[in-house]
């Protein structure tokens, strides 16, 4: 097989399954992770985010979950911790980049107008098929560590970073009818999880909430703020 140079971004569960899948066809990919661990926002999660679903119908096809859980709903941490096992298991974490965050992504070697006739990114109907035009990945990588960059070059790239990967998703509002005119705090449920449990506690203890939404972060953070506080003093919109 010629080689190819590829690269995952992202070590959550579809950057962890990947990784493997490319793996087992003879690759040897390159996963970048700007965080320190692998797992994603299952590290960054609320006291009271439990799976939505029995843990038997979340689980990876080729990796049980340890014969010591007994609950039905796993914690954050929980789930955490059985993605890791899944990566240490099939040796992944040797292919994980911690600290390494993608910064930008340039294709090379065709033009914009080429490359709107191909059927794919290798101009064949194969993801890493070989076609008459070849360009190149750059990947541009920064380091936490010392906040360097460096250019990757890269024949194919994966994207597993998640629907918004750290970009919190707000809503435009029209000129004086936003948060610019509300008087109390306003954040995005992603920098509430982010806080910590212990400093999300101390913002919003003894406070009066409003939760936006109706979905998983918004049940969660209206779980814990009722718990604070007591019920009344949330209100879900």
């Amino acid at each position: 097989m010629e080689e190819k140079r590829v690269c995952v971004v992202g070590a959550g569960i579809s950057g962890l399954t990947t990784c493997k899948h490319l793996v087992e066809r003879g690759f040897r990919p390159v996963v970048f992770e700007a965080e320190g661990v692998v797992g994603g926002l299952w590290n960054r999660t609320m006291t009271s985010t439990r799976l939505q679903t029995p843990y038997w119908d979340y689980r990876f096809s080729d990796h049980p979950w340890s014969e010591k859980l007994r609950e039905t709903f796993p914690n954050g941490g929980q789930v955490a911790e059985y993605v890791a096992s899944y990566a240490r298991r099939f040796d992944l974490l040797r292919h994980v980049r911690f600290g390494e965050r993608v910064v930008s992504l340039k294709y090379v070697g065709a033009s914009d107008v080429e490359m709107e006739g191909w059927d794919s990114w290798a101009a064949t109907s194969s993801a890493f098929g070989r076609g008459d035009r070849r360009g190149e990945w750059h990947v541009t990588v920064l380091r936490e560590v010392d906040e360097t960059e460096a250019v990757h070059v890269m024949d194919f790239v994966v994207l597993c970073i998640g629907r918004f990967s750290g970009m919190p998703n707000i809503p435009t509002f029209p000129l004086q009818k936003g948060p610019e005119v509300f008087h109390g705090k306003v954040i995005h449920s992603m920098d509430y999880s982010n806080m910590g449990s212990a400093a999300a506690a101390q913002l919003v203890k003894g406070k009066r909430v409003v939760v936006v939404g109706f979905l998983k972060s918004a049940v969660d953070i209206a779980a814990e703020c009722a718990n604070l506080n007591g019920t009344p003093s949330v209100v879900e919109i």
